[in-house]
Order: structure tokens, then C-alpha cells, then sequence
């Protein structure tokens, strides 16, 4: 019986004959495992990334706004209030502005109830002083690249006042306003956030809104559900009630469609590494052939002494296989080195000159990824050399050994 190290020995023996038709059978199959490997690798680790920090701004956490037209009034926050599994829910005004004389130096703020936006956005840490009341008319937080400088110095620290210049919206327009906000406490930092960024931001009490910034209509309601179980079916809840009045939209449900984007990423990504792996079937049949042609003496003098067919055929399959094997391999390193080089360069989100954040996390490879790669480079191996195998088992050995 033939043992398994004088197939891989053979079918090494095989390989190093013709090392330059083995070589580029190799590259070819490497294609498709370095594809795969280096943008789901990618895509997986920027997927999980942005994932968490949606979910972290509030997996409970419903926002509603109005469109275009409609302003939402207390009878909207009253109604939401009523409603199953809500355990409360506030109104907030947001605008964009920038500190004293410097357009560059452009921020968020945001008035809203400060007990609620801790409340509902629990990765949101007070570093230093204390949260200001809905009575704190004139007081706020702020975020820690407000109160510190790209070099880590403290610019702003609770006490101290802030001048921010806003534009507010109202029925006369667009204008800009001048305010003075006394710091109440200064937020830990938060990190490369996405759609809301609390580094970059002010966190006024809503009362603000209407006193300092002359704002007469919300930006919308914030909405705490009971749990994240029940956010989807609150968000319809609210979404027939206020028919087309107001979008629903909620964090879990961003999370799960940036999730299936991924997904659908990665599929396209699979479609068309695909066409690789066919190539690379077709490259390893067409060796195969060759190499059985040209072993054909070498067969027959096999089968003479005893191989029989099926020992032939598993000794032309692992050598499909080896080369699939290697080529996977060397797929696989091309595609991590090729995934760190691509994840340096970084994923930039941005809009416009104020939001823009710079995503760098470490490319992510699971054993479901490296084994599937592997098990598709086995696959194109075995696919590739079946006929050859078969055509092998099928020479006659006084045939075979009258073979020029």
C-alpha cells in the first residue's frame, strides 16, 4: 500500500520538473486567496469598527426630525411619551458653529437636556466638573479637543467661558449669533465618533436654545427606549404616528444597515475573486494535462509494479492540490501584508470642512476566513486535476511503456 509521504514525495518530484510552469500555475492561484484575504480582512475590522461606535452612541436611543415643513411641538413629545416601552423623551436643537474669531475652528452645539444625553449615550464621560441643569441657562460641557489642544495643553477648564459664534435658523433666515457659555464640566475623550462627534462639541441646557441662540423650532425629539430589543418596534410606532410628518431613524438600525453594506461588499469582493479561482482551475487542469502527457512512460511503469488505478488518481489529485496549497499560501501572506498596508493609509469619512474623521484600526482575520480560503485553494486543486487524474488512471500499462 502506498504511503501518504511517498505521495507528497512524488507529487513534490513532480512539481520541481518543471519548476517554471509549476511556478506560474502558483501565482495564478495566489490571485483569489490575496483578494479575499486583503479586503475582507479590511472591510471586516472598519465593519466591527464603525458598528461599535454607532451602538455606542445609544442602542436605546431614537431620534426623530421633521421634514421639510412640519415642526414638531409639545402635543408630538407628548404622544411619543405615551407610548409602550419609552422611558422618556426630550426635544434638542443642534447647530453648527465656531470658537471666538476662528471660521476654522468649527464645532457642534447642542441644546438638549443634559441628564437625558448622559442618560441615553452612556459612553459619554464627564473627565472633569459637574453636568449643568435645565435651570444652568448659559452653562455647558465641553468636549475634550475643546478644552485641550492637538498638543494635549489645556485650553478651557470648568469655570472658565467659551466663545462660540452660531448660526441659528428662524423664520427671518439664517443668522449668526454671539454666545459666552461658562464651562460646567469638560468631556472625556471620545474617540474617531461617526455622526455625532462629542470631542468637537458643546452640550448646552434646551432651555438655551430660546434664550441665548433665539431658536423658536427643535431639531427634533430624542427618544430613550426601554430596551434595544424594542427599539425597532417603537421607531414604527412612532413612524405611524407621525406618518410623513418626521423621520425615524435609530442607532441599532444604522449599525445593521452599515453591517449588511459590508456584507454586500464582501459578497462583490467573493463574486469577483471567483473569476480568479476559475482561472486558476483552468491553469491547474492545463498543467495537469501536460504533466500527465509527458509522465505517461513514468505511469505505465507504475501501474506495471503494482500501482493501481486509484493510487494514480490520488497521486495526481495532491499534486493539484500541492500547488493549490502553496499558491493559497502565498495568497494568504500577500493578502494580510497587503491588508496592514491598506488599513495604514486609513478610511476617511467626511462631509464638508467640519465632520472628518480618519478611521485606523488593525485589518481583522478570523479562522472562518483563513479556513474558508484555504478550503476554496483545495477546491480549485481537486477541480483542476480530476480529468488529468482520471485520463492518468485510464492509460493502459503496455501502452504507457511503449510511450516516446
Amino acid at each position: 500500500m502506498i504511503r501518504l509521504s511517498d505521495i507528497i514525495m512524488l507529487s513534490y518530484k513532480g512539481l520541481t520538473e518543471k519548476r517554471a510552469r509549476a511556478l506560474l500555475t502558483i501565482i495564478g492561484v495566489a490571485i483569489g486567496p490575496l483578494a479575499i484575504t486583503m479586503i475582507y480582512g479590511v472591510t471586516s475590522s472598519y465593519s466591527d469598527y464603525i458598528v461599535n461606535q454607532i451602538q455606542g452612541l445609544g442602542q436605546n436611543l431614537v431620534i426623530v426630525t421633521p421634514s421639510q415643513g412640519y415642526k414638531l411641538s409639545e402635543r408630538d413629545l407628548d404622544r411619543i411619551k405615551g407610548l409602550d416601552h419609552v422611558v422618556t423623551a426630550a426635544p434638542f436643537y443642534t447647530t453648527q458653529g465656531y470658537l471666538g474669531g476662528r471660521p476654522t475652528d468649527t464645532v457642534f452645539v447642542y441644546a438638549v437636556d443634559p441628564d437625558f444625553l448622559l442618560k441615553a449615550i452612556t459612553s459619554l464621560e464627564v473627565l472633569e466638573g459637574t453636568p449643568p441643569t435645565q435651570a444652568d441657562v448659559g452653562k455647558g460641557m465641553i468636549g475634550y479637543d475643546i478644552a485641550y489642544d492637538d498638543n494635549g495643553h489645556r485650553v478651557y477648564s470648568p469655570g472658565d467661558v467659551v466663545s462660540v459664534t452660531v448660526y441659528v435658523s428662524n423664520s427671518n433666515g439664517v443668522s449668526a449669533r454671539r454666545l459666552n457659555i461658562m464651562v460646567s464640566a469638560v468631556l472625556a475623550k471620545y474617540g474617531g465618533a461617526l455622526f455625532l462627534n462629542p470631542d468637537k462639541s458643546i452640550f448646552v441646557p434646551f432651555n438655551s436654545a430660546r434664550l441665548l441662540m433665539g431658536a423658536s423650532d427643535w431639531s427634533g425629539i430624542l427618544v430613550l427606549v426601554d430596551s434595544p430589543t424594542n427599539v425597532d418596534g417603537v421607531a414604527r410606532k412612532i413612524s405611524d404616528l407621525l406618518g410623513n410628518n418626521a423621520n425615524v431613524i435609530s442607532f441599532v438600525g444604522i449599525a445593521r444597515i452599515a453591517s449588511s453594506i459590508t456584507s454586500a461588499v464582501n459578497f462583490m469582493t467573493f463574486a469577483a475573486s471567483l473569476s480568479a479561482f476559475a482561472v486558476a482551475v483552468a491553469g491547474i487542469a492545463s498543467t495537469m494535462i501536460t504533466s500527465v502527457m509527458e509522465r505517461t512512460r513514468e505511469i505505465g511503469v507504475m501501474k506495471a509494479i503494482g500501482f493501481t488505478d486509484t493510487q494514480v488518481v490520488v497521486l495526481t489529485l495532491f499534486e493539484g492540490v500541492l500547488m493549490s496549497l502553496i499558491g493559497g499560501a502565498i495568497g494568504i501572506a500577500g493578502g494580510v501584508v497587503g491588508a496592514f498596508q491598506l488599513a495604514s493609509r486609513g478610511l476617511t469619512i467626511s462631509s464638508g470642512e467640519f465632520f472628518k474623521v480618519t478611521i485606523r484600526t488593525a485589518p481583522k482575520f478570523t479562522p472562518g476566513l483563513i479556513g474558508g480560503v484555504i478550503g476554496l485553494t483545495i477546491l480549485v486543486g481537486v477541480l483542476g486535476s480530476i480529468l488529468p487524474a482520471y485520463r492518468a488512471a485510464k492509460i493502459p500499462p503496455a501502452e504507457a511503456l511503449r510511450y516516446e
